[in-house]
């Protein structure tokens, strides 16, 4: 199997073993019926119920080579760019099959869903996986992406103030939703910007990555800037980030409600 930075992984029959370095590719290996193939997995992998019952082997960014080892695990699930790159390569170095992944797009995550699915044995279940889920997207795209085009600003933190550019899921997700990144311009995936360059672009929307409790504090903290066409309209929003942030199946249902916020928005709620 060729992995998603062009790498091929061979193994000699299905993975038995399995650890997953981050929160989104343990949801993956559960979706496709293989979470008791879990061995291991990172902090903050906690969906569905069961992955917090997983042993930890450290974070997305710090792995105890010690415990992974004792683990011996036959697959390494490694998230491409989340996970460093010479902590992943030492990985190797050891004698440890590695897939690295890093669908960007939904079309991706599909083919990931699909990659791994044969990975653990389960080719044609996760084929059929892969493409219920290519449905789904397409369905909402269709739904949303032909309606009047509104500008948003998306925030990931305030302090400081970091927002996400086009090359990241999120923002091809606000264009499947029929609307633009502010900032999709930017070369970093998740570039630090000013205030004032927030207020020079005039977002018509500004949405913000929240938790299952609703929005965070800082999203009030625009309200003062009623000079932003955003905060004049009462445009100010929150979604689940995990919902988002983590290129996993319910990926899908964070575009919903995303899709949902900006129609919101285009219809003056």
């Amino acid at each position: 199997m060729v992995d998603d930075t062009g790498n091929t992984v061979t193994l000699p029959g299905p993975a038995q073993r399995v650890i997953s370095l981050a929160p989104d590719l343990t949801e993956i290996l559960f979706h496709l019926g293989g979470g008791h193939l879990l061995v291991g997995a990172v902090e903050h992998s906690d969906f569905p119920e069961a992955a917090q019952q997983v042993p930890r082997i450290g974070s997305h960014n710090r792995f105890n080579f010690e415990t992974i080892l004792r683990m011996q695990p036959d697959l390494v699930l490694a998230w491409a760019s989340g996970n460093p790159a010479e902590l992943v390569k030492r990985l190797e170095q050891l004698g440890l099959t590695v897939y690295r992944a890093e669908p960007a797009t939904l079309d991706q995550l599909a083919t990931t869903l699909a990659r791994v699915g044969t990975l653990i044995g389960r080719a044609q279940a996760s084929a059929a996986l892969a493409s219920a889920f290519r449905s789904k997207a397409v369905a909402i795209q269709q739904h949303y992406q032909q309606r009047p085009v509104l500008s948003v600003f998306y925030q990931v933190w305030h302090q400081p103030l970091i927002t996400l550019n086009g090359s990241h899921l999120v923002s091809r997700l606000l264009v499947h939703c029929g609307a633009s990144n502010v900032f999709s311009d930017l070369p970093d995936i998740a570039p630090v910007v000013s205030r004032e360059s927030v207020i020079a672009r005039n977002p018509q929307i500004i949405i913000a990555g929240g938790t299952t409790a609703g929005a965070p504090a800082w999203l009030d903290d625009w309200q003062t800037w009623d000079k932003i066409d955003a905060v004049a309209a009462g445009h100010l929003f929150s979604v689940n980030a995990d919902l988002l942030h983590r290129h996993s199946p319910r990926v899908l249902e964070g575009m919903r409600e995303l899709c949902e916020i900006i129609d919101r928005a285009r219809s003056g709620g």
